[in-house]
């Protein structure tokens, strides 16, 4: 299990990269940072500690990558 987070972080940190219009573009960075906070979180506490961390995870991760593609798409645009 722990060999394959980092490919699928990269995964979807690429994701971005071959993304065609700038809204695809921006859903995917979104996306890679929900799943990264989520796989973050699930390395976190046990119990049903876990699943709040989990959970916490993955709306960090979200409004993370929200403020990322809004400064990285928005910044390309221009």
């Amino acid at each position: 299990m722990k060999k394959i987070i980092p490919i699928v972080l990269a995964g979807l940190m690429l994701t971005g990269c071959y993304a065609t219009t700038q809204e695809t573009k921006r859903q995917g960075i979104v996306l890679g940072g929900c799943v990264s906070g989520g796989i973050a979180g699930s390395n976190v506490g046990s119990g049903s500690g876990k699943t709040l961390a989990t959970i916490t995870g993955v709306l960090a991760g979200c409004k993370l990558g929200e403020e990322v593609a809004k400064r990285t798409v928005d910044k390309n645009s221009k």
